[in-house]
């Protein structure tokens, strides 16, 4: 995503920056899913010692969310190439 929205930037393409856009939709629910995972999986730790590091699976966690921000980050450069392509900033259009 971030490397679209970059090309999107750079080649002031409308239509690559609402493709980023629609992307955000599918790594949010991917995070939610690994959230879900991660979170039976310490249950599992807690409940009954399972095979996995609690530190590790924080750090899952975290670098999923880093992950699920960066796409945040593409979107955010994808909004602002459709504002400069089109004078319009998160579907309003300016006075």
């Amino acid at each position: 995503m971030v490397h679209k929205a970059i090309d999107a930037y750079v080649a002031r393409d409308k239509q690559l920056a609402l493709d980023v856009m629609k992307d955000d939709d599918i790594v949010d629910d991917l995070f939610y899913q690994v959230k879900l995972d991660i979170m039976d999986m310490m249950r599992k730790v807690a409940c009954n010692g399972a095979d996995h590091d609690g530190m590790q699976l924080l750090d899952m966690l975290m670098i999923a969310k880093y992950f699920e921000r960066s796409a945040d980050h593409a979107v955010n450069i994808a909004e602002w190439v459709e504002y400069a392509v089109s004078g319009v900033y998160k579907g309003e259009r300016l006075q």
